[in-house]
């Protein structure tokens, strides 16, 4: 896997707060991001645990 720039993680940690501030809303977004958290950078994974955040 290739090396994801900061801009690149904060983009996708905002899209993931956004989605879960909204979560009856934006269920199935949310459950296809379970199913690729495998493939998802450390560094996004290591900020989404450090606030907390559990899909």
């Amino acid at each position: 896997m290739g090396k994801f720039s900061s801009e690149e993680i904060e983009s996708q940690y905002n899209l993931i707060k956004m989605l879960l501030a909204e979560s009856e809303k934006y269920r199935d977004a949310i459950n296809a991001i379970k199913k690729d958290i495998a493939y998802m950078p450390l560094e996004l994974k290591k900020k989404l645990e450090e606030e907390n955040i559990i899909l």
